[in-house]
């Protein structure tokens, strides 16, 4: 999570460089537990694009005019910004944020065809374009009505953050949808503070000591076979020690990779997964001054029935489009107590079950505030469970709490749940 930086082009002019560092002092304050990816000087069909906000809740063109005054400007005609020196005529803004904004949706319609496929193709027309003046800029009101032209704004860095309060894309993105954005859009990561590339992250150690360890083994297996075979053929008498060896030898290896193969076709989290994930984010509750949150079986159990209903039926919402289904009329089967209240997060991703994915589900809930807040909640118990590439967080409180402080649980609503979205909460 964080704030990262990606690059068409090296950034020439002097005056973008500076209000990209006043934007991006703005974003550190404010994002510092989201992701949020700049990207800097993007070529999309014949133009430019000065820079693009990377949000979960999709892209924002920033056009950047390095001047400050009364901006004056409607949709036809000339625009221009009186200054301390004088009035500055300026091409017509609103058609060149429009024509930015209709260049970089044909440029991501086929990125989001092949891999966000999840994602309404229509909410693309949702991507904002603002033109961005210096600090202290006014285009005052009634010139274009906001109401009507809702991706269109002139913003400020007065103004840049409660405007990217109010988003209207319909969808949200996960860190996998905005890396492959990235990288469908051929760009290169690099330092903000010095321009230097960033090299591709090293592959993961675990996955390099468990490969070290899988060839250090056959070659130790071959040495012990190649040693039986030399002393089958030296020493008399020892056929029978051979084939015994080679037998116990055989059991041994066939035992691994039966265990091998079953982690491999592994489907679904079991109760040790769900407690190293309740334990992954009681690390994180702990660090933030909040009270651990004890593993539950019954609540592991609902949590994997969910996800398991989530697979089966191919949705990823709070209830089951098809059978109605929820946490909340099914908790009875798991020995929930019918009073207990329960907080559910869920999350999908398109690629199956996978090692970590329990992990990761905490990481993606903790970049949205909605699904932080429920993971930060003072529930009594709890558990993570995921299925064939879907993950359900249930927490359960015994009893109602008063909802007195930002910390206390937040109970929604059914019917004020958005399908599509990952995460839902319910209320027993």
């Amino acid at each position: 999570m964080g704030i990262r930086f990606f690059r068409g082009e090296k950034i020439r002019f002097e005056h973008e460089y500076h209000q990209l560092r006043e934007i991006i002092d703005l974003l550190r304050k404010e994002y510092q537990k989201e992701p949020v990816y700049v990207l800097t000087n993007v070529l999309v069909a014949n133009r430019q694009l000065d820079c693009v906000l990377l949000t979960r809740e999709g892209p924002i063109i920033l056009e950047l005019k390095a001047f400050s005054g009364t901006i004056q400007g409607l949709e036809n005609g000339p625009w221009e910004v009186m200054t301390k020196d004088g009035a500055i005529p300026l091409p017509n803004l609103f058609t060149q944020a429009k024509l930015q904004r209709q260049d970089l949706i044909d440029r991501l319609i086929p990125i989001f065809q092949e891999h966000l496929p999840h994602i309404n193709g229509n909410n693309l027309r949702k991507i904002r374009s603002w033109i961005y003046f210096s600090k202290g800029s006014v285009y005052q009101e009634g010139q274009i009505d906001f109401r009507r032209v809702k991706w269109f704004r002139i913003a400020t860095a007065d103004s840049l953050l409660e405007m990217m309060q109010f988003p209207d894309s319909g969808y949200s993105l996960r860190i996998q949808d905005m890396d492959a954005i990235v990288k469908g859009l051929h760009l290169e990561e690099y330092e903000f503070s010095n321009g230097h590339h960033v090299s591709p992250a090293p592959v993961n150690e675990k996955q390099k000591v468990g490969m070290s360890r899988g060839f250090l083994a056959a070659i130790l297996i071959g040495i012990i076979i190649c040693g039986l075979i030399v002393l089958f053929l030296l020493v008399p008498g020892a056929k029978v020690a051979f084939f015994s060896s080679v037998n116990g030898i055989i059991t041994v290896v066939g035992s691994l990779i039966s265990q091998g193969s079953r982690e491999f076709i592994k489907a679904e989290s079991t109760p040790d997964d769900s407690q190293d994930a309740m334990i992954y984010l009681n690390q994180i509750r702990v660090s933030g001054g909040l009270l651990p949150v004890p593993f539950d079986e019954q609540a592991y159990q609902l949590a994997l029935a969910r996800a398991e209903d989530m697979a089966t039926y191919r949705y990823l919402d709070y209830k089951n489009p098809e059978t109605g289904s929820t946490a909340i009329s099914v908790k009875g089967r798991y020995g929930i107590d019918p009073w207990d209240l329960i907080i559910e997060c869920a999350y999908g991703q398109w690629n199956g079950y996978t090692f970590g994915i329990e992990k990761d589900a905490i990481d993606a809930w903790l970049s949205d505030a909605g699904n932080r807040d429920r993971l930060f909640s003072p529930v009594d118990s709890g558990a993570i469970a995921c299925s064939h590439g879907y993950c359900s967080f249930i927490g359960i409180s015994p009893q109602p709490k008063s909802l007195t402080d930002k910390s206390e649980p937040v109970f929604v609503e059914q019917e004020e749940s958005q399908p599509g979205v990952n995460a839902t909460v319910t209320m027993g």
